[in-house]
């Protein structure tokens, strides 16, 4: 007891001390960000840049003109600029935003955001010799040429700046293969036993061997990037040849905590970036449960040769689930069968590329020849993440609740009874897992009970319509949290997105909503198609359609009328908005809803005829004091009116007026924003609510 006692002493003592340095520092850093002259100042890159829709990011060091530095930020640019490039600007510097995004930032070191509006001069920077080495071997594997390069440059040289923005990503991604990509402790594994059997060729001492390892391995953490989890996979790589260069016995969990204390000591910060999170959480459960999950499969009556690896897999998932589902929002049903099969590829891929690029890189005319094998590695396990990706339902969403704990307590409650399973206790237990999983799926994409939901996603709007196995989404929200409140929902696919307007709380989330589940067509306006904004146009968008007034969607046993507008729109404005009357009766249960979208009082005055008596009114425009009054409320009767909006919007939605209206009209009302998700089912003699809290 004394001697955890001292270790956790010794542990918080470090942890708060490096927190408190660390705070202190970015405070400080933060405070001189806020007073430069962005033109006064040397932008210095570190690292490779980071392409995606919304431009290209770079980690810089800001430094005066004296060369002093002041600390770093985020830079915006319209070119990428590669590691070390050193930049003279004109921009704006701003504080960054209030966000996950920002936050993550913000302990990444990065202290404030820059954005360039002109580059005035740029130029190289010296860099050493492995980083020249490593530009060397960029400029050879060329990874802009093909899915298959950027692969290569990734696993080899730790770039995923061209990968990033393949299709191929999408698919690791999916497939929960990601991590064959990024360096890490495999990777470094590999390395070391590659070295290890060269230095035995040579003859190299023992302690020789070991001191040529500790170099090499930490030229070629440098040479990768240097991520927190490579350098974790470092120290504790040191860590093991420090144990058996003393002659002692090498202690996988200690060399993990040890890696993590220093790595807390030098900057709390790395507590919070998930790839660290990742490669200690999956590092700890292989070193727990990898022996015994192995044991188990193959007591199972599984070769070795494929329980092994396959135990790897499923200890690395099942650590990082309660991680990943929170940030990702999904779960990749396929990874255990992916990782077993392109597990093998992409290691063989890593080994072949450490001795192919670094020689084309010197023998530059035949560097297609020697690359040509590394080429047909990283083509087989691109077409192979793709494929598996392409099985139905490969990931699916994922919504984090007080379930994503499970997997920890299920490994305390494994840990502490060690069980020496039969065969057929084993048996039942993989199957139990699989099972259910399948019951859930079949349950929500063939079994769904007819409802209408409307998701709480901030100040926007999301409806989501289904029964058994047809679903579709009455507008997308404005941002990721419309893919979260489907994953929550257990929505697996959609038969159509409608987008009744084109206002950003309408549309935003559309193409968080496309990455999310599969979506067969989207749906607008008569009209509206042509002004469609560029950003969704940019897209790899389903099919577009165009409804008119009258037009119908099926939804199961729901009829889903368009009754407004009238005539053909541009989208653009809330007059604009398409108003469906939802209808429903089949086995005694009816229900008539309305989804007013944005439209209002001087809009639903010309449609509310065409309504009739409801049951329940989705009021239009978030609940605006325009959204209806108490003449259209004694004409359409409804039992129940519904708003959705954000907590503190700016605008005050739900108002005042319109809370007082519904209720002096005898209705209930309910908000988003004090219960969340509120759903309404058909139900005999009436329908039924609930909601989400």
């Amino acid at each position: 007891m004394r001697r955890w006692a001292r270790w956790l002493g010794i542990g918080v003592v470090l942890g708060a001390a490096s927190a408190t340095l660390g705070t202190m520092w970015r405070a400080s850093a933060h405070e001189r960000m806020e007073n430069i002259v962005a033109s006064a100042c040397i932008f210095e890159v570190e690292g490779d840049p980071s392409i995606s829709s919304y431009g290209v990011q770079h980690t810089a060091r800001v430094m005066s003109a004296d060369g002093a530095v002041l600390g770093r930020v985020r830079l915006d640019a319209d070119s990428a600029y590669e590691d070390g490039t050193r930049l003279r600007l004109v921009g704006r510097v701003s504080s960054l935003p209030d966000s996950a995004w920002g936050r993550s930032r913000y302990m990444a070191g990065e202290v404030a955001r820059v954005s360039a509006v002109r580059i005035i001069d740029s130029e190289p920077h010296a860099i050493g010799p492995i980083e020249a080495l490593r530009a060397r071997m960029l400029d050879v594997i060329q990874p802009d040429a093909s899915q298959a390069r950027a692969l290569v440059a990734g696993i080899v040289c730790g770039r995923t700046t061209e990968l990033d923005q393949a299709s191929a990503s999408e698919a690791f991604a999916r497939t929960g293969t990601s991590h064959l990509v990024a360096v890490s402790g495999s990777h470094l594994a590999l390395v070391t036993s590659l070295a290890q059997v060269f230095l035995a060729f040579v003859g190299a001492r023992l302690r020789t061997r070991y001191l040529l390892l500790v170099l090499l391995m930490s030229s070629y953490v440098i040479l990768t990037g240097g991520s927190a989890s490579a350098v974790r996979s470092l120290i504790m790589v040191w860590l093991t040849l420090v144990a058996s260069w003393g002659e002692r016995r090498g202690h996988g969990i200690s060399a993990l905590a040890l890696t993590t204390m220093a790595l807390v000591a030098r900057d709390a910060g790395v507590v919070l970036d998930v790839g660290f999170q990742l490669s200690a959480v999956s590092v700890l459960f292989i070193q727990l449960f990898y022996r015994y999950l192995s044991y188990l499969l193959v007591r199972l009556g599984m070769p070795r040769p494929i329980a092994e690896p396959l135990s790897l897999t499923l200890c690395a998932q099942w650590g990082t689930l309660p991680i990943t589902i929170p940030i990702f929002g999904t779960c990749s049903i396929v990874a255990p069968l992916a990782n077993l099969v392109l597990g093998p590829v992409m290691s063989a891929l890593l080994v072949v590329g450490l001795v192919s690029v670094p020689l084309a890189a010197i023998v530059g005319p035949l560097a297609d020849v020697l690359l040509a094998p590394a080429d047909v590695l990283a083509s087989i396990s691109v077409f192979g993440a793709q494929a598996f990706a392409g099985f139905p339902y490969a990931s699916i969403a994922m919504a984090a609740s007080p379930a994503t704990a499970l997997p920890y307590l299920a490994a305390c409650v494994v840990y502490a009874a060690w069980l020496d399973a039969s065969r057929w206790q084993v048996a039942v237990v993989c199957a139990a897992i699989p099972g259910a999983l399948t019951m859930h799926l079949v349950r929500w994409t063939l079994f769904a009970p007819a409802s209408v939901t409307v998701l709480d996603v901030g100040q926007a709007d999301a409806i989501l319509v289904r029964e058994g196995s047809a679903a579709i989404l009455v507008d997308a929200g404005v941002d990721s949290e419309v893919a979260d409140a489907l994953a929550r929902n257990s929505v697996f696919q959609l038969d159509a997105v409608v987008i009744t307007h084109w206002d950003l709380d309408h549309y935003g989330g559309l193409e968080d909503v496309l990455a999310s589940v599969s979506v067969s067509r989207v749906v607008v306006a008569e009209g509206a198609l042509d002004a469609m904004p560029e950003e969704l146009a940019a897209l790899d968008m389903p099919e577009v359609v165009e409804l008119s007034e009258g037009d119908e969607l099926s939804v199961g046993g729901f009829a889903c009328t368009m009754v407004w507008p009238e005539g053909p729109v541009e989208g653009s404005e809330n007059e604009d908005s398409v108003a469906l009357a939802v209808s429903y009766d089949s086995g005694g249960c009816a229900l008539d809803m309305l989804l007013a979208g944005d439209t209002e009082i001087a809009q639903e005055e010309r449609y509310a005829g065409r309504v009739g008596d409801i049951d329940v009114l989705k009021l239009g425009h978030h609940g605006s004091a325009a959204s209806i009054d108490a003449a259209l409320m004694a004409q359409m009767r409804p039992e129940l009116a519904i708003a959705s909006a954000g907590e503190g919007n700016s605008y005050g939605h739900p108002t005042k007026e319109c809370i007082d209206t519904v209720e002096a009209s005898g209705a209930r009302f309910l908000c988003t924003i004090d219960v969340g998700d509120v759903t309404v089912r058909p139900a005999r003699g009436g329908f039924s609510v609930s909601t989400e809290r």
